[in-house]
Protein backbone atom coordinates (compact mmCIF):
# COMPACT_ATOMS: atom_id res chain seq x y z
CA UNK A 1 0.00 0.00 0.00
CA UNK A 2 1.20 3.48 -0.78
CA UNK A 3 0.95 6.42 1.62
CA UNK A 4 -1.71 8.01 -0.59
CA UNK A 5 -3.82 4.88 -0.21
CA UNK A 6 -3.29 4.84 3.57
CA UNK A 7 -4.22 8.47 4.28
CA UNK A 8 -8.00 8.10 3.81
CA UNK A 9 -8.02 4.97 5.98
CA UNK A 10 -5.95 6.65 8.69
CA UNK A 11 -8.27 9.67 8.73
CA UNK A 12 -11.16 7.36 9.64
CA UNK A 13 -9.41 6.06 12.77
CA UNK A 14 -10.44 7.30 16.19
CA UNK A 15 -8.04 9.54 18.08
CA UNK A 16 -7.09 6.71 20.42
CA UNK A 17 -6.41 4.38 17.48
CA UNK A 18 -4.25 7.07 15.86
CA UNK A 19 -2.24 7.38 19.07
CA UNK A 20 -1.83 3.60 19.26
CA UNK A 21 -0.66 3.54 15.65
CA UNK A 22 1.77 6.38 16.33
CA UNK A 23 3.14 4.54 19.37
CA UNK A 24 3.54 1.36 17.31
CA UNK A 25 5.35 3.17 14.48
CA UNK A 26 7.72 4.95 16.85
CA UNK A 27 8.49 1.70 18.69
CA UNK A 28 9.20 -0.02 15.37
CA UNK A 29 11.52 2.77 14.24
CA UNK A 30 13.39 2.71 17.54
CA UNK A 31 13.64 -1.08 17.46
CA UNK A 32 14.95 -1.12 13.89
CA UNK A 33 17.45 1.67 14.55
CA UNK A 34 18.70 0.02 17.72
CA UNK A 35 18.36 3.23 19.73
CA UNK A 36 16.12 1.83 22.46
CA UNK A 37 16.31 -1.75 23.70
CA UNK A 38 12.99 -3.58 23.77
CA UNK A 39 12.10 -6.39 26.13
CA UNK A 40 10.50 -9.66 25.03
CA UNK A 41 6.96 -8.24 25.12
CA UNK A 42 7.88 -5.39 22.76
CA UNK A 43 7.60 -2.75 25.46
CA UNK A 44 10.20 -0.07 25.88
CA UNK A 45 12.61 -1.20 28.57
CA UNK A 46 13.18 0.84 31.72
CA UNK A 47 15.77 3.44 30.76
CA UNK A 48 17.12 4.05 34.23
CA UNK A 49 16.71 3.63 37.92
CA UNK A 50 14.75 6.86 38.40
CA UNK A 51 11.18 7.75 37.53
CA UNK A 52 10.59 11.29 36.25
CA UNK A 53 9.99 12.77 39.72
CA UNK A 54 13.07 11.13 41.21
CA UNK A 55 15.11 12.26 38.22
CA UNK A 56 13.92 15.85 38.72
CA UNK A 57 15.03 15.75 42.37
CA UNK A 58 18.45 14.36 41.42
CA UNK A 59 18.86 16.99 38.70
CA UNK A 60 17.88 19.79 41.10
CA UNK A 61 20.44 18.52 43.64
CA UNK A 62 23.21 18.40 41.05
CA UNK A 63 22.40 21.90 39.83
CA UNK A 64 22.34 23.22 43.41
CA UNK A 65 25.74 21.63 44.09
CA UNK A 66 27.20 23.22 40.95
CA UNK A 67 25.97 26.67 42.04
CA UNK A 68 27.59 26.34 45.47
Amino acid sequence: MTPTQLVPILKELSDSDKLLLLHFLIAELLKESGLVPLDEQGKIANQGSYDSFEAAVVLAQVLAEEKA
